[in-house]
């Protein structure tokens, strides 16, 4: 029963896990494509490729799952845990990143302050992402670089899956560097998050109301994609507060010992690789109008395919 239930675990991550790859693969594509024509990527792209690409390779550790899950950690040894763990933290953690730096560089796009220091950073925008990037690579590298020192396999373990699951040294240094994990990397891109899409969103309703006020003719094709990053960014960032909010109640039910709740955290955590390119590529007039083309291909491809067999 147990076998039945870790299969279907596994065929429920590898679905998910492809339907992750799938769009993923397909953002990383549209922009590198538009990179190699143009030779440039607005700051947004930029962003969402790296955010792409990372969420592409953090999908190699489906391997770890699956040893987690069958308890064959005997095969791999505690070297394939350091590694396994350090690139799920790292990979992931800049992807949270990556998300909240898209959400502020909307907000210095859309809204119009008048204040030399957010004029300057609107000018040299292209920089400031590159900034941004590199910060954002350190920041996950020193984080999840002491992990690797928590992981001992216990060689003294009465049980297979004991010696498996329960491979972290707990004591005061993991929970230092769990509170640490947890303000840099979940609660600070949170925090860019929140402020940078109330910004958004009251300067649209601020704008809106003044052209109503002066019963000016907007643009409304501009007005309308501003709307769409908005309600694009809004999505974003309540399938990340859920994900966070999964991850750390489970993290919470791991040190307190009630419960092992890797597996839900790393179904989570895989549903919001998933979910999110397609919220992106929903929002994003770019990526929408590259998957319309894609979809009409493949129909003009069946269709032709149907006539020659017909």
């Amino acid at each position: 029963m147990v076998a039945i239930d870790a299969v279907l675990q596994m065929l429920a991550e590898v679905i998910i896990v492809l339907i992750a790859l799938g769009g993923n693969s397909f953002i990383f594509c549209v922009y590198f494509l538009d990179y190699k024509r143009n030779k440039t990527l607005q700051p947004n792209e930029l962003l969402v490729t790296f955010f792409a690409s990372f969420n592409i390779l953090i999908q190699i550790t489906l391997i770890w799952f699956v040893v987690y899950l069958f308890n064959l950690c005997t095969y791999f040894g505690e070297v394939f845990y350091k590694v396994m763990d350090f690139s799920a933290i790292f990979l992931s953690k800049s992807s949270f990143w990556f998300i909240a730096w898209l959400c502020f560089i909307y907000f210095l796009k859309i809204v119009r302050i008048k204040s030399r220091f957010f004029m300057g950073l609107q000018q040299k925008m292209s920089s400031l992402v590159i900034v941004l990037i590199l910060i954002t690579l350190l920041v996950s590298f020193s984080v999840a670089l002491p992990v690797i020192y928590m992981i001992k396999l216990q060689t003294n373990s009465t049980s297979i899956s004991e010696l498996c699951k329960d491979y972290y040294i707990i004591g005061k240094f993991a929970y230092i560097h769990g509170a640490f994990l947890s303000i840099l990397t979940s609660f600070l891109p949170l925090v860019i998050m929140l402020i940078s899409s109330m910004g958004i969103v009251i300067f649209l309703c601020t704008h809106s109301r003044k052209m109503k006020k002066n019963a000016v003719a907007s643009s409304s094709s501009n007005e309308d994609a501003h709307t769409a990053v908005a309600v694009m960014i809004i999505c974003l960032i309540l399938l990340y507060v859920l994900c966070i909010i999964t991850v750390l109640s489970g993290n919470l039910q791991i040190a307190l010992s009630q419960v092992d709740e890797t597996v839900i955290i790393v179904f989570m955590s895989c549903i919001y690789l998933a979910v999110s390119p397609v919220i992106l590529i929903i929002g994003t007039v770019k990526l929408r109008h590259s998957f319309k083309k894609l979809l009409t291909s493949f129909k003009r491809y069946c269709i032709k395919l149907f006539n020659v067999s017909a």
